[in-house]
């Protein structure tokens, strides 16, 4: 664990995250930094996947106390469309968004119409303004891949990862010690294998470069919490079909009780704040 892991005893930034949608009908998340001392910079506010319509951003944004216009940066983990919309070309370019993507995606980003002279490839890690420091980690997704995001910032550390057939021990090491996590906890395997779906779409699903089941998840969560669990653990793009909440429940009853107090399970269809490190929040709507 490194430095920027650590809250310092006088806080200089102020973290907030939330998740503004996440299903397939569309996932984007806000992470926001704001300077807690004058003249110590500005504010950086961060979309992850920009999934929903520029009008849907601005409204979930706008009714959690987030302002649109502020937007900084766009990362993208991949452009699947219920993760990268099309007509984002207007807002990015009106309000100077940068956006981030792998350099694996940059055709995928043009695809999407996204202008060129707002686009930043990166290859391995990077810096942005205000000490963050993001990571990315490739993750086996259909034929293109996905990234994650491990995010180090002055008041905390964020592990992101939707999208992902599989954990690889690459992810495991990349998360270990972040202060909140959010990951993909998609399907039930019963669930899945009960379901009415085609075969060709559940073995895409299940077959190890598709989505991660509540199971994996779960393991994924035990693995890193070896040494010191999340304060808060955000579970992303449920399935509408072949998840439910009380299955979750049950499972992370049985299964590590421990860590459920910690667990957020993000809405598909509206946003929820899950993290403030100026209050150490950890908001107990699931």
């Amino acid at each position: 664990m490194t430095q920027l892991d650590c809250l310092p005893s006088t806080a200089t930034y102020r973290m907030r995250f939330a998740v503004l949608g996440s299903s397939s009908s569309g996932n984007a998340s806000v992470l926001r930094m704001d300077p807690l001392v004058p003249g110590h910079g500005g504010t950086r506010q961060i979309l992850i996947d920009a999934g929903l319509s520029a009008k849907a951003t601005r409204g979930r944004l706008s009714a959690l106390g987030y302002e649109f216009t502020e937007t900084t940066d766009i990362l993208y983990t991949h452009f699947d469309m219920d993760h990268a919309r099309p007509h984002w070309s207007t807002p990015v370019m009106c309000h100077g968004i940068t956006v981030r993507c792998a350099r694996k995606h940059l055709p995928l980003a043009k695809a999407r119409g996204l202008p060129t002279q707002f686009t930043h490839a990166f290859e391995g890690p990077f810096s942005l303004p205000h000490n963050i420091e993001v990571t990315p980690v490739d993750l086996p997704h259909d034929e293109a891949g996905a990234v994650a995001y491990r995010i180090k910032t002055p008041a905390g550390s964020i592990g992101f990862a939707t999208d992902l057939g599989r954990v690889e021990p690459s992810l495991i090491e990349a998360f270990e010690g972040v202060d909140l996590l959010a990951i993909e906890s998609n399907y039930d395997h019963a669930m899945q294998l009960e379901s009415p779906r085609p075969a060709f779409l559940k073995e895409r699903i299940m077959g190890g470069s598709g989505h991660l089941s509540n199971a994996q998840a779960l393991e994924f969560v035990q693995a890193i919490s070896r040494r010191r669990a999340p304060n808060r653990i955000v579970l992303l793009h449920l399935s509408r079909e072949c998840n439910d909440y009380r299955v979750i429940e049950a499972l992370w009853q049985k299964h590590a009780p421990e860590l459920w107090s910690r667990v957020v399970i993000a809405r598909p269809d509206d946003g929820i704040d899950v993290y403030d490190s100026e209050s150490s929040a950890t908001f107990p709507a699931r």
